[in-house]
């Protein structure tokens, strides 16, 4: 019987320091789990160092690699798919090269997989060695995705790193939009799902390219593909500012008359300017706030519309 076979996906930018790292320890995890054959997928995202001609040269050691390369940098999502798209395994990993996702997974993942879960997530058990702002940020971000999610579960502390099936990665691909985020993409699709629990290691070789600008990125992508509920928030909030605003009005306009009739006095209030003051900021506000989530959605019905590949793959290099 023909072994199965297992498709690594690792998307690279800028990672000189950290492919021979990883490479290492991605071969020690294909030896000890001799009863597959591997392919890793490594995606060269528009690299500016030297990461590209290290996956070439390192592919006559590593006869298992496979060396895809983007015209350009397209970003961590793009080369993930492209990856994705590119891997021909029965069970398909994507995993990040700076080795923070424990390749040692890989083995309990499997036996998890041959037990009949065809999607087997890696979950973060804690978040101790990230900076507080990150951990109170990822907080707020899963309790948002997931009452914005619906009857679609989207797991927390859960990134990429995840065993996929072949029939779970073919539902994935057939999904139309352009702008993909795949920690939402695959809850979606749904089937079986379990999930191995780690403690991620500090990052031991080069730098992070993931900061703060991309956090927020997804963020808004993630929550924006998976609901239309912010647009009803927002006109909820509208509402309830108008009656404030309403009741505030009513309240200055009493008070304006009593004072007009001497019944009550209170000086140095200008009831007319602040009146005029205060409707002018919340509608201001309010006005902002509708435009500004109806240009996020205007702007991805745009992207859609455009039909335009998420990524460009310029070549791709095999051993095998």
């Amino acid at each position: 019987m023909a072994k199965k076979l297992v498709s690594i996906v690792v998307p690279m930018y800028n990672e000189e320091p950290m492919v021979p790292h990883f490479l290492t320890k991605i071969d020690e995890i294909i030896k000890i789990n001799s009863g597959y054959t591997f392919e890793v997928v490594a995606v060269n995202d528009g690299s500016r160092d030297k990461t590209l001609d290290i996956l070439y040269e390192a592919q006559s050691k590593y006869p298992f690699l496979k060396v895809v390369n983007l015209s350009r940098n397209f970003g961590h999502e793009a080369a993930v798919a492209a990856g994705l798209s590119v891997a021909k395994g029965d069970a398909i990993i994507p995993i990040d090269a700076d080795l923070q996702d424990p390749p040692e997974l890989i083995a309990p993942m499997l036996e998890l997989f041959e037990k009949g879960f065809e999607v087997v997530n890696a979950r973060r058990a804690s978040r101790k060695e990230d900076a507080w702002i990150k951990r109170f940020t990822a907080k707020q971000f899963y309790k948002v995705i997931d009452n914005l999610s619906g009857k679609v579960r989207i797991p927390q502390n859960v990134g990429h790193y995840r065993l996929l099936s072949r029939r779970v990665l073919n539902e994935v691909i057939k999904l139309p939009e352009s702008n993909r985020v795949f920690r939402v993409e695959v809850p979606y699709v749904g089937f079986k799902t379990a999930e191995v629990a780690f403690s991620r290691p500090k990052r031991e070789h080069g730098k992070t390219h993931y900061n703060m600008k991309s956090m927020i990125d997804l963020a808004i992508n993630s929550i924006t593909i998976t609901s239309t509920k912010p647009l009803n928030f927002v006109f909820k909030f509208a509402m309830l500012i108008g009656i404030i605003a309403g009741l505030s009005s009513i309240t200055q306009l009493v008070l304006f008359i009593l004072e007009m009739t001497s019944v009550l006095v209170f000086p140095f209030i200008n009831h007319g300017l602040f009146l005029v003051i205060n409707i002018a900021l919340i509608l201001t506000t309010v006005l902002l706030l509708n435009l500004s989530l109806i240009a996020i959605y205007l702007a991805k019905t745009f992207n859609e519309t455009q039909k335009r590949p998420f990524f460009v793959i310029e070549s791709v290099k095999e051993v095998r």
